[in-house]
């Protein structure tokens, strides 16, 4: 069995805000802390029914920040009918755009830092398949779901990936980080397995192999390829497992890429790839 080369756990503990804690509770099947956790999220809800961007009390409400908070929420026995839920549901719904997707918030321009360049807060893109993924997970399958898919299959370039978003300053190329959130949007919508998008997509991978070789994308791909029904036999679930090993910082983190900072939410991302994959994670 692989294992951890450091602590990952006490990284995200020292350094995690309520969502990655939870998440990481959650991943590791710990309950000492959920409902603290869990409350202390509640207490975080804006009264739009959103998250505040990076869950940071007085920011407006984020889109991504909303959805993730509601995908994880069920999963730790939040009542799909209780108030929390439904004013996040409410919040994503009020925030779809007419061609069917989600941007960032409008109201996050000039918070949301320039050099993330990937993020819009108005051409639909990734934050389409985070709402679909929260939607379905908190039971809504209403007509606001099926028009995201649809946006989704039609953006699909013809590489068979996502562009970060759409629109005259969409950045070239696809977006191999959130790859992973859009396969598993149209999974959880009931896309077969064999369908063409999903095909295309597995072959983009496939073909961009030599070209992965940061966290946030390897555990993209990672992801993408256990929810398309890799086993962990396979050859590149084995090298792509072996990479974020070798990619763990002494700290305990991963980072997103480069030489930026470690990052709470991409360790708790990596922990959930490699759990999947039988890693050994140390709760010390």
């Amino acid at each position: 069995m692989k294992r951890l080369r450091y602590d990952a756990v006490s990284y995200v503990l020292r350094n995690g805000n309520s969502l990655n804690k939870l998440k990481l509770a959650h991943i590791l099947g710990l309950n000492g802390d959920r409902q603290r956790l869990v409350d202390e999220l509640r207490s975080l809800q804006n009264r739009d029914g959103g998250w505040p961007w990076q869950l940071v009390a007085e920011n407006p409400s984020g889109v991504s920040d909303t959805a993730k908070v509601l995908e994880l929420l069920p999963s730790v026995s939040v009542n799909r009918t209780s108030g929390t839920i439904r004013r996040a549901v409410s919040f994503l719904l009020v925030q779809q755009h007419e061609d069917g997707g989600w941007s960032e918030s409008p109201e996050l321009e000039g918070i949301i830092p320039n050099d993330r360049t990937w993020i819009s807060t108005r051409h639909s893109g990734y934050q389409t398949a985070d709402a679909v993924n929260a939607l379905i997970e908190s039971g809504y399958l209403g007509e606001a779901v099926r028009r995201a898919i649809d946006f989704l299959r039609s953006t699909q370039n013809e590489e068979g990936g996502w562009p970060s978003h759409v629109g005259p300053n969409a950045l070239t190329g696809s977006d191999v980080a959130s790859t992973d959130h859009v396969v598993l949007a149209f999974l959880h919508y009931g896309e077969p397995r064999e369908s063409s998008v999903l095909q295309r997509t597995e072959r983009m991978l496939l073909e961009s192999r030599e070209t992965v070789d940061s966290p946030i994308d390897e555990t993209a791909v990672l992801s993408t390829l256990l929810a398309l029904g890799y086993p962990l036999e396979n050859e590149y679930i084995s090298e792509l497992v072996g990479s974020l090993i070798e990619a763990q910082r002494p700290d305990g983190s991963w980072n997103w890429f480069g030489d930026l900072p470690s990052n709470p939410t991409q360790t708790v991302d990596c922990l959930e790839q490699l759990v999947k994959c039988g890693v050994e994670i140390s709760l010390h």
